[in-house]
């Protein structure tokens, strides 16, 4: 046989030339894969480190440079929204770990992800729509793992929603299954916990604006309080009243509330 060139190959050069071939696309591969984890392993660094919009901007490069491998993508994802999520960004976190729950299921952060999602919506003090996220995750037959902390993540947030009897047993799994676990000993935290049911009836970004209406709430004769937090990197006074141990007090002052022209939410 001969080339283009009037050069001579035999099939042991062909072979040859063939394996070499692979050995090429193999070696891209590997480099490209490298490459990609080296720059996921830069953000988790800054992560570890707090810098979490430099975390973000890495994972963004990654995801733009490697869009067909789906472990990359998982991983890239999760640290983009755990990097949300310590940015008090709830949303943009919540798209993120929700990507990774239903792209890229079996990954490496795929439980990692799913339970996060329930941890938006705690930290949100959005109970019902946190057991919902847990229950679901639990249904999904999750590995040991993970498991020890949706034990404590179910038994808190039923604790929250003063469901004792699966307060209970999600506390007495824990117990069981995971004695010695870090979660088991933090549970006793939750034992002997008061709880009480207040009602919401402002958020201002602005606290002169809160004083002003807190204010004019006490003028009207209300038990009202404030508490600050954290969302999408801005500070959040939401404004509250009252303390009581049944749904039914905070009901009816969630009634006359609204009577008076607020809008209301009741919160375990």
């Amino acid at each position: 046989m001969t080339n283009n060139r009037g050069q001579r190959t035999d099939g042991k050069g062909q072979i040859i030339v063939f394996w070499f071939s692979i050995f090429c696309f193999l070696s891209s591969v590997f480099c490209f894969s490298v490459s990609a984890q080296s720059v996921l392993d830069r953000a988790k660094s800054l992560y570890l480190e707090k810098k979490y919009w430099q975390a973000i901007e890495e994972c963004g490069v990654v995801v733009k440079d490697h869009p067909n491998d789906p472990e990359i993508l998982s991983e890239a994802n999760y640290f983009t929204g755990a990097s949300y999520l310590n940015l008090f960004d709830f949303l943009t976190a919540k798209k993120n770990f929700k990507a990774v729950v239903e792209k890229y299921k079996g990954s490496a952060y795929y439980e990692d992800a799913y339970l996060a999602l329930g941890d938006v919506e705690l930290l949100q003090e959005n109970y019902h729509e946190a057991l919902k996220a847990y229950t679901e995750f639990y249904v999904t037959n999750p590995s040991k793992k993970r498991l020890a902390t949706l034990y404590f993540r179910l038994a808190e947030v039923n604790l929250k929603l003063n469901n004792e009897k699966e307060f209970k047993k999600y506390l007495d799994k824990l117990r069981q299954e995971f004695p010695q676990s870090f979660e088991a000993k933090d549970a006793k935290r939750l034992e002997g916990h008061d709880t009480f049911y207040t009602v919401q009836v402002g958020a201002f970004t602005n606290y002169d604006n809160a004083e002003k209406f807190i204010a004019k709430l006490k003028g009207k004769g209300y038990d009202v309080y404030s508490v600050l937090c954290m969302l999408s990197g801005k500070k959040l006074c939401r404004i509250r009243i009252g303390k009581f141990e049944s749904r039914a007090e905070a009901e009816e002052l969630k009634k006359k509330l609204e009577l008076d022209g607020y809008f209301a939410k009741i919160f375990p």
